[in-house]
């Protein structure tokens, strides 16, 4: 009898660790694949990838540059730097050779360089229904809906502030996505929540001077010029690199000025 139930609790801990694995497998197909012929270029696209869409650098070349003379056919590669290099014909050439070798990447990731297609033939279009799409079937990766919202927040805020919110609820302590929630909300006239948005931003990053120069921002957008002279002064502190502050600090001051002479002559 007790080598019956010794046999079976070993049969259990079998399945349990067959179970175990097939969820770890779910979770790690719940974002796109990256499909490379190089795991060193996987690496350079994941750290580039993790450099933008945390903030730290918007265009991280040297990453670029490394993923692609690893795999020069690498398409996933090509294609974010179709979506974030802020040279637009950078972006075209990199879209066209995404194009090129396409047929060697997954289907998922040739809905990403379709989308990339339809948005270059259509400029003003502000659904980005193949990123949806792509968002249905991978509802856990947060960096694809913060791309929705990165592409949207200016030309359709209110479709970017679901898929920024989707972003922040598979990771609560996700910066940069709230970030770029925050300015979907100003763009969309939700102030209240642009600052809670921000706020959280600087709960997930409070030594990071990027939450505080985004909620003087705000600030500025409200008319709070005392809060935003403070949020600015304590961005400036944290990050010198933020070479753009002290003449906002100076018009903020000049406006405080003016305000206050207005305040004496009523």
């Amino acid at each position: 009898m007790e080598k019956i139930k010794h046999t079976f609790l070993i049969i259990l801990v079998i399945m349990s660790c067959k179970s175990n694995k097939k969820n770890k497998d779910k979770i790690l197909e719940e974002t796109i694949p990256i499909t490379t012929l190089s795991l060193k270029a996987k690496e350079h696209f994941e750290k580039a990838q993790n450099l933008v869409q945390n903030g730290l650098n918007n265009n991280p070349l040297e990453h670029y540059k490394k993923a692609i003379e690893l795999d020069s056919t690498f398409v996933r590669m090509y294609n974010y730097i179709s979506i974030y290099s802020p040279n637009d014909s950078i972006k075209r050439l990199n879209h066209e050779l995404a194009k090129k070798y396409m047929h060697m990447a997954s289907k998922d990731e040739q809905m990403l360089v379709d989308a990339t297609e339809y948005r270059l033939k259509y400029p003003n279009d502000n659904k980005e229904a193949i990123l949806f799409k792509l968002a249905e079937l991978y509802p856990s990766d947060k960096y694809l809906h913060h791309t929705i919202c990165f592409l949207l927040f200016r030309k359709n805020p209110s479709l970017a502030i679901q898929a920024g919110i989707k972003s922040v609820d598979i990771d609560k302590n996700y910066g940069s996505g709230y970030n770029i929630l925050g300015y979907a909300y100003i763009n969309n006239n939700e102030f209240t929540m642009a600052e809670d948005a921000f706020d959280n931003f600087i709960r997930c990053e409070s030594e990071n001077a990027n939450p505080y120069d985004s909620k003087g921002d705000l600030m500025l957008q409200m008319g709070k010029y005392k809060e935003a002279l403070l949020l600015k002064q304590k961005a400036y502190e944290l990050d010198k690199s933020f070479d753009w502050i002290p003449n906002e600090i100076i018009e903020i001051r000049t406006k405080l000025d003016s305000l206050n002479i207005k305040d004496i002559k009523n």
